[in-house]
């Protein structure tokens, strides 16, 4: 199988805790989360995220959460969707705010579809984007 991996950081000005409150909270990450579905708990969660397009498919994974380390970051072991694999965040303090870094390392996943790897992670790290940047609104009171 091919592997493959990426990174994306993000600045939210609002402290780390606040942050991995939201990200580790399946219950709640409808609420910031644009358009998408999402059910679970602080074990486990199921998202499925709009396209990027208008007739883009969506993007649907279930993660374990694991490696809990409140304030400082958490995984998400990937284990059911397009793509298999950890994704790790992290958080550093930064001013008053959050640098938030997001690690992606993974392969097509067992429901993973004839396309090609980079297409399936290009279409998760857009939908993470779209997710951390409400996020990042509503954290800073703006949405």
């Amino acid at each position: 199988m091919t592997r493959t991996n990426t990174t994306d950081e993000f600045f939210i000005d609002a402290p780390p805790h606040r942050v991995y409150e939201a990200l580790t909270d399946g219950k709640r990450i409808a609420e910031w989360w644009p358009g998408v579905r999402a059910r679970g708990d602080t074990d486990r969660i199921a998202i499925r995220a709009p396209g990027f397009r208008r007739r883009a498919s969506s993007v649907s994974f279930e993660a374990r959460l694991d490696g809990h380390r409140p304030g400082e970051g958490v995984t998400w072991w990937l284990d059911r969707g397009e793509l298999s694999g950890r994704a790790e965040w992290w958080f550093e303090a930064f001013k008053a705010g959050t640098i938030v870094h997001y690690y992606l390392d993974v392969e097509r996943g067992k429901r993973g579809r004839a396309r090609r790897i980079s297409s399936a992670v290009r279409r998760h790290r857009w939908a993470v984007r779209r997710g951390l940047n409400a996020l990042k609104d509503r954290l800073e009171g703006r949405g």
